[in-house]
């Protein structure tokens, strides 16, 4: 718990400086800003119809109409809009606004914009203009007062934020709804973040706001001031801008008044001031989340993530947590936006906190589990050899908790005597017991074992598990050798520390276990268990019987192939198995045997053929030929004290050449 604390806060607290220092504020908002793009343009277009602002644009349209109806091309002269103005308060309108600067004098001389003062001061509406600078350019003073505000609209490349008031004052949108009676429900003294209604025009060519082109109007005026003798093909509805603000602009791209914003590449200016207008009368704006609460947020979502990847075992569960977050966090922030109260909760810092927590929860959980494979690789390498330890390293996929059914060949050591030395040499049995344990394991690490147990002077080895070895049988056989040869070198060492005349007895069967981690929750162990760890036990001490040092299975002796020479001893029922096996001495490598090896399988092979067959002369023939070359050979002593006896008396017919140890 206290590293999913720490990596929580270590993650939310890397995001909250991200998103606020200098160097990485700006990638920060930009990315913010990408969705709050996407999440206004998922959003539908809503229809204002009973809007209390109305939208006249100059539109390509317009411009055609009135080249049609007028000499004057555009730029329009400055006495059309005061003559539209005067039109618009006869029709009903509460006020005006032009969006358009008049800041130099009119290209049509200054009598045009005597022209426009004079009919401006003539309203008794109100009208607003925006206007650069502490003049109204070039417009003659007139004796009524005019509302002046400025545009306003926020300075950025695309426009998401409107500033009420100005150093110069209010904004064209807030003089504008003031101009009209409308009080601001959004506070005046920061910038805004708009309520966007749709884009510009929908794939209907529909659009948010009531809107219509002012070319009628323009025309009309004409009509009616004698600058034209061409009525217009239709008038201009009074019911259109009666009771409402209404704002002129310019459409036309040709007149380069259109702006980037969240729903639209291309949106008309004029719109942007009519929106700001709308949200203020109606306090519509999107409200961005507190800070303190993303932060807050942060932290929750590098929780979440952190506890689910360090806590959750499996991948699937780690990636939905992670899923989950970050999904939750886009999904949230897009839905909020969706809503007709637009809440805007910025999603960079809390995806942020969750990535960063991802990957120092990932980096924790590898720490961990590298930490414990090396622990575990280190207590298996004290019985496996290095060998197999570096392979289990580099890929410990090879190293699976649980048990698995495998063919593995298993070693069964003991040393003769041992209960009596220990008896005899008391607290002296130490110093030998670890020197014997610490070659014999030698002699099997060195050639790949894998040391199960040590069970007082005794060892189970195996092979093939926990990595795959293809030459198992093999490899457990020359262990077996390598033992017997090494105890020789030793023995002096040994007898030196009071153990006198040591003999090591093996036994080694190839065949099915189950293999793997076992024990409980608080200890486990690596071991092999089944009938055949049983077999290979059973094994050693049946070299008693024979005055053999390395007994074999057939099993072993098949898995082995050619590769090493085994002479046949006996069909035996070791003690507590039911099924016999056959039992070989290993007498060494094929490769470079002696004839007297070869002579001595092909006797004993024969002598048991012959044994079976209840030919009792020829098979005690034959041992006494083995006992004249080796007078000192266990098999042989065994069986001809067997046959001898079979000739007084000869087993039952059913006799299967089975002999049954009574004894371990």
């Amino acid at each position: 718990m206290v590293a999913i604390v720490a990596i929580a806060a270590m993650a939310s607290l890397i995001a909250l400086t991200a998103s606020r220092a200098p160097g990485s504020r700006d990638a920060v908002t930009a990315i913010d800003n990408s969705f709050y793009d996407a999440a206004f343009k998922l959003r539908p277009m809503e229809r204002l119809a009973d809007s209390p602002v109305v939208v006249l644009e100059i539109d390509q349209a317009s411009l055609d109409l009135v080249d049609q109806h007028s000499d004057r091309t555009w730029p329009w002269p400055r006495g059309f809009y005061g003559m539209a103005a005067s039109k618009l308060e006869k029709l009903g309108a509460k006020a005006i606004v032009l969006d358009m600067l008049m800041s130099e004098k009119s290209a049509y001389g200054s009598d045009d914009d005597a022209r426009l003062a004079e009919l401006i001061d003539g309203l008794r509406i109100p009208l607003v203009m925006g206007v650069r600078g502490l003049n109204v350019g070039f417009i003659a003073p007139v004796t009524k007062p005019i509302p002046l505000g400025d545009t306003a609209i926020h300075t950025e490349r695309t426009y998401r934020q409107y500033r009420p008031t100005t150093e110069r004052g209010d904004s064209l949108a807030l003089a504008g709804i003031k101009a009209a009676g409308y009080a601001s429900r959004i506070a005046n003294d920061a910038p805004f973040r708009l309520h966007y209604y749709g884009p510009h025009r929908d794939a209907d060519g529909r659009a948010p706001f009531p809107a219509h082109a002012i070319g009628n109007l323009i025309v009309q005026v004409i009509v009616e001031h004698g600058d034209d003798t061409v009525p217009p093909e239709d008038q201009f509805d009074p019911a259109i801008v009666r009771d409402k603000i209404v704002i002129i602009g310019s459409l036309a791209a040709g007149l380069h008044d259109l702006k980037r914003t969240p729903v639209s590449e291309d949106y008309p200016g004029v719109e942007v001031h009519a929106t700001a207008m709308l949200n203020m009368i109606r306090g519509q704006h999107v409200k961005p989340i507190g800070a303190e609460w993303v932060t807050i947020l942060s932290a929750l979502g590098a929780f979440w993530v952190a506890s689910g990847v360090i806590l959750m075992r499996a991948a699937w569960l780690k990636i939905g947590c992670i899923a989950l977050v970050i999904l939750g966090f886009v999904f949230v922030s897009g839905w909020l936006m969706q809503r007709n109260s637009m809440r805007w909760l910025p999603p960079t810092e809390p995806l942020l906190a969750a990535i960063l927590a991802t990957v120092g929860s990932l980096l924790w959980v590898y720490k961990i589990e590298d930490a414990r494979a090396r622990a575990l690789l280190k207590a298996i390498g004290q019985c496996i050899s290095p060998q197999v330890a570096r392979e289990l390293a580099e890929d410990p996929s090879g190293l699976t908790v649980g048990g698995r059914r495998m063919e593995l060949t298993i070693l069964f050591t003991d040393l003769e005597g041992f209960t009596d030395l220990t008896e005899r040499l008391q607290e002296g049995i130490e110093p030998v017991l670890n020197l014997y344990l610490a070659e014999m394991s030698k002699q099997a690490f060195d050639r790949n074992g894998t040391i199960d147990k040590y069970i007082g002077d005794a060892m189970m080895v195996f092979w093939n598990a926990p990595l795959a070895q293809s030459q198992h049988a093999k490899q457990a056989c020359e262990t077996a050798l390598a033992l017997v040869e090494h105890e020789r070198k030793i023995a002096p060492t040994l007898a030196a520390l009071g153990a006198t005349n040591s003999r090591t007895r093996i036994g080694i069967h190839t065949g099915p276990v189950i293999v793997g981690f076992f024990g409980s929750r608080e200890r486990l162990t690596y071991t092999a268990v089944g009938d055949s760890v049983n077999l290979a036990a059973r094994l050693e001490p049946s070299n008693k019987i024979y005055g053999t040092q390395i007994l074999v299975s057939g099993d072993t002796v098949d898995a082995c192939g050619e590769s090493m020479l085994f002479r046949p001893v006996d069909r035996l029922r070791v003690y507590g198995r039911r099924e016999p096996v056959g039992v070989y001495e290993l007498l060494g490598p094929r490769e470079g045997a002696t004839a007297d090896q070869l002579w001595l399988v092909e006797q004993s092979r024969q002598a048991a053929q012959a044994c079976l067959a209840r030919d009792w002369v020829a098979c005690l023939a034959m041992m006494d030929a083995v006992l004249a070359k080796f007078p000192q050979d266990g098999p042989a002593r065994v069986w001809q004290a067997r046959v001898s006896s079979y000739l007084k008396n000869s087993p039952d017919a059913d006799w299967d050449g089975v002999w049954e140890q009574t004894t371990k």
